[in-house]
C-alpha cells in the first residue's frame, strides 16, 4: 500500500509530516499545462491590441479541444465569456470566424456545446458587478452548472464605474479565491496603461498564476490584419517553454480567422527551402513546426504558397 494517503484537511494548520502525506488531486489542464482547473490569470494590452481576439480563441480551443500555441491542447470542457463592452453583433461575427475555420466536426459540436456566453449587449439588461457581493451574485446566478473556467472580458467594463483601485480589488480577489475554492479558473482581461503595463493596482499580480502582455506589432504590408507579441511577464510554474516572446498575426480570409504563431524574431521565408525539402523528405506540418517553434497550420499555409509561386514561375518560364 502507499505511504502516501488521501488526508481530509481540516480547518486549522497541518503539520509538515501530515503535508508530506497528503495526495493531492492532479492539476486538471484546461489549456496546455498554463491554464488549470483553479488557475486565476491576467492578459493585459492595449485598446485594440487584441486582447478580445486572443481571448476568444482561447474559450474557443479549451471548449472545442483545440490545440492553441503557444500554450497546447483544450480540454473540451465547458468555459463562459463574460463580455462586456462589445456590441453583441460584432462579439457574434468574431464567434462565426472562428467557428467557421474549425474542419472538425467533433470539435465543432464540442465548442457549440461548451462555450457560452454572457453578454451585456445582448441581454439588454445591467447584469452587475464582480467588485460588488450583489453584483457577484448575479453574474453567479447566469453562469452554468459545470463551467471550468470563466473569462472576464474585460475588468474595467465588469467592475463598477470601472475602477481599478486597491478597494475595488479587495472584492474582486474575494470573488477569485471563491471561484479558486470551488474548482473553477478565471482568465481576467484588462487594459494595459500608459506605460505599456497592467493598469490599475499592483496588487492584481498577486493572486495570479500567469500573466500575459499583448503589445501591438506593425501590421502585414500585404493584408489587414492584427498582430502583436505575447510575452509571459509572470508564470507561478515552471513553463521554460513559455519564457519566450512569441507573435501572434490574425486575419479574415474566405470569411474564417486564420491566426499564425512564430516566436518573436522569426522569418518564415527564410526558412522556406528547408521546410519544403523537410515535408518532401516524409516530415509532417506538425513534426516541422515542432522542430522551428511554430504552429503546423503556419507550415501548411506557408508551403502551400510557396508551391503555388513555384507552379506559377514554372508556368511563366515556360
Amino acid at each position: 500500500m502507499d505511504s502516501k494517503h488521501t488526508l481530509k484537511i481540516r480547518r486549522g494548520a497541518i503539520r509538515l509530516g501530515q503535508m508530506l502525506e497528503v495526495v493531492f488531486p492532479v492539476d486538471t489542464e484546461l489549456l496546455g499545462a498554463m491554464i488549470l482547473a483553479k488557475s486565476i490569470g491576467m492578459i493585459a494590452g492595449m485598446r485594440g491590441g487584441g486582447k478580445s481576439w486572443l481571448a476568444i480563441l482561447i474559450a474557443y480551443a479549451i471548449a472545442g479541444k483545440k490545440t492553441l500555441p503557444p500554450w497546447g491542447n483544450g480540454a473540451g470542457l465547458p468555459t463562459v465569456i463574460l463580455d462586456g463592452e462589445m456590441r453583441s453583433a460584432s462579439l457574434q461575427k468574431r464567434l462565426e470566424l472562428i467557428h467557421a475555420s474549425n474542419k472538425d466536426d467533433e470539435s465543432r459540436q464540442a465548442a457549440e456545446q461548451n462555450l457560452h456566453i454572457i453578454s451585456r449587449d445582448c441581454m439588454g439588461v445591467e447584469i452587475g458587478s464582480i467588485d460588488t457581493i450583489e453584483g457577484q451574485r448575479q453574474i453567479d446566478a447566469l453562469i452554468p452548472d459545470g463551467i471550468r473556467l470563466i473569462i472576464v472580458d474585460n475588468l474595467s467594463a465588469w467592475t463598477s464605474g470601472g475602477r481599478e483601485d486597491g478597494n475595488s480589488w479587495a472584492g474582486i480577489k474575494t470573488w477569485l479565491i471563491a471561484k479558486r475554492i470551488a474548482g473553477v479558473a478565471v482568465l481576467l482581461i484588462h487594459h494595459a496603461g500608459k506605460n505599456g503595463q497592467q493598469r490599475g493596482s499592483s496588487a492584481h499580480e498577486d493572486l495570479l498564476d500567469y500573466s500575459i502582455l499583448l503589445t501591438p506589432l506593425p501590421n502585414s504590408a500585404d493584408r489587414e490584419d492584427t498582430r502583436f507579441s505575447v510575452q509571459h511577464t509572470k508564470l507561478r510554474d515552471n513553463l521554460p517553454e513559455l519564457r519566450k516572446t512569441f507573435e501572434y498575426t490574425i486575419w479574415v480570409q474566405d470569411q474564417a480567422l486564420q491566426f499564425e504563431v512564430a516566436p518573436a524574431g522569426f522569418q518564415v521565408s527564410a526558412h522556406d527551402a528547408e521546410w519544403l525539402s523537410l515535408h518532401e523528405d516524409g516530415m509532417s506540418y506538425e513534426e516541422i513546426g515542432r522542430k522551428y517553434g511554430v504552429n503546423k497550420s503556419t507550415v501548411s499555409r506557408r508551403l502551400k504558397r510557396l508551391r503555388e509561386e513555384l507552379d506559377g514561375n514554372d508556368a511563366e518560364a515556360e
